[in-house]
C-alpha cells in the first residue's frame, strides 16, 4: 500500500496528510465529526493550535491547586518534582513552588488526572488521534519558563514523531508581564529541520551547534514566512492544545511579582508509545481513566488500580 503523504517525512496524524480537506469531507459526511467539533480541527489544522475555553471546570482546577498546595506545604511521600537544574527532588515541607516544576503529578494527585482528562479535551484529542488518547507525561509550574520557541518534536519524544498533541491548561487568570506563553502561528508546517539525524535532537548525536541552528532557523523561517507570534492571555480553565510541531515558548518575565500557574501534558494516541518504553520495561503499564489512558516514566503504574 502507499502510504499517504504528509507535510512531515515522518508521517503524521490524518490531519497531516497532504489531501487534508478531502479527509475533513469524508469524516463529516461519514457522522464521525459534527460540524463543531470539524470546525475545530480545521482551524487547529491551520494555525497548529486551538483554544477550548473554559473546558476546565473550577472544581477540578481547586481541587488539584488545594491538593498540590497541601503537599508544598506539608511534603509528599509521592511527588516528584524538578529543580532549576532539572535535577529530580522529592517534595519536601516548605519548599517554594515558584522554583519547582511538578512532574506527571497526575499519578499521585488524582485531581490533576481529572483536569488532563476534562471531556471537551478528551473529547477533541481523541478526535485527532482517532484512538484512545495515552498521556504520558505532565509538568506543573507557576512560573513562566522563559524559554525560545522550541517545538516538542525535538525533545519530547514518541515512536511514531508527529503523533502527538500537548495542552496548557491555566490556573489562573493570566497577567500581562508574567511570561506567558507564546506561539508561532502555523508554524507547525515549517517543515523538518535538516540538521538533525532523526526528528529529534540528540546532544551527543547532533551536537549543540545544531540544536543553536535549529532555533535560529524556526525564528528566521518563520518570520521569512511572516508567521505572527501570540501570546496566550488565558481565563482560568481555557486549554490550549497545540500540535506537536508548533513553535511556542514563554516570554520574558516583566513582573516577578506574578505568577502564571499551569498544568501541562503530552499525549500520544495508545497505538504509539512514548520513548521511554524502549528503555524502562518497568515503565509500560498503562492505566485508564475515562476517555483517556496514562503512563509514566516517573512512577511505577503496575501496582495500583485504574479509576474509573
Amino acid at each position: 500500500m502507499t502510504r499517504p503523504q504528509c507535510h512531515s517525512k515522518y508521517g503524521g496524524m490524518w490531519i497531516d496528510r497532504l489531501d487534508f480537506p478531502a479527509q475533513l469531507r469524508a469524516r463529516v459526511d461519514a457522522g464521525r465529526l459534527t460540524s463543531e467539533l470539524a470546525g475545530a480541527i480545521t482551524a487547529f489544522e491551520r494555525d497548529g493550535y486551538y483554544i477550548l475555553r473554559g473546558a476546565a471546570s473550577d472544581d477540578a482546577i481547586e481541587r488539584f491547586e488545594t491538593a498540590l498546595s497541601a503537599a508544598l506545604r506539608d511534603g509528599h511521600d509521592e511527588l516528584i518534582a524538578q529543580n532549576r537544574r532539572n535535577e529530580r527532588v522529592p517534595i519536601v515541607a516548605g519548599m517554594s513552588r515558584r522554583s519547582l516544576r511538578v512532574v506527571d503529578s497526575f499519578v499521585p494527585l488524582p485531581s490533576a488526572l481529572d483536569l488532563l482528562s476534562s471531556p471537551r479535551l478528551a473529547e477533541f484529542l481523541t478526535a485527532v488521534f482517532e484512538d484512545r488518547p495515552q498521556l504520558f507525561q505532565s509538568l506543573s509550574f507557576d512560573l513562566g519558563s522563559e524559554q525560545g520557541l522550541h517545538q516538542d518534536t525535538a525533545y519530547v519524544v514518541v515512536n511514531k514523531p508527529m503523533e502527538m498533541l500537548a495542552c496548557w491548561i491555566a490556573l489562573e487568570d493570566v497577567r500581562a508581564g508574567s511570561g506567558e506563553l507564546q506561539y508561532m502561528i502555523g508554524s507547525h508546517r515549517l517543515g523538518d529541520y535538516s540538521g538533525f539525524a532523526q526528528k529529534h535532537w540528540q546532544t551527543d548525536r547532533d551536537g549543540q551547534e545544531a540544536h543553536e541552528k535549529w532555533s535560529q532557523w524556526i525564528y528566521q523561517e518563520g518570520a521569512r514566512r511572516g508567521m505572527p507570534v501570540e501570546k496566550f492571555m488565558a481565563k482560568r480553565g481555557d486549554i490550549l492544545i497545540w500540535h506537536a510541531d508548533l513553535a511556542h515558548g514563554g516570554s520574558q518575565i516583566d513582573d516577578l511579582s506574578l505568577t502564571r500557574k499551569s498544568l501541562v501534558g503530552h499525549y500520544c494516541p495508545a497505538s504509539a508509545a512514548p520513548n521511554y518504553f524502549s528503555y524502562r520495561a518497568d515503565r509500560r503499564t498503562t492505566l485508564h481513566h475515562g476517555a483517556i489512558d496514562y503512563s509514566s516514566e516517573y512512577y511505577d503504574l503496575s501496582r495500583r488500580s485504574a479509576r474509573a
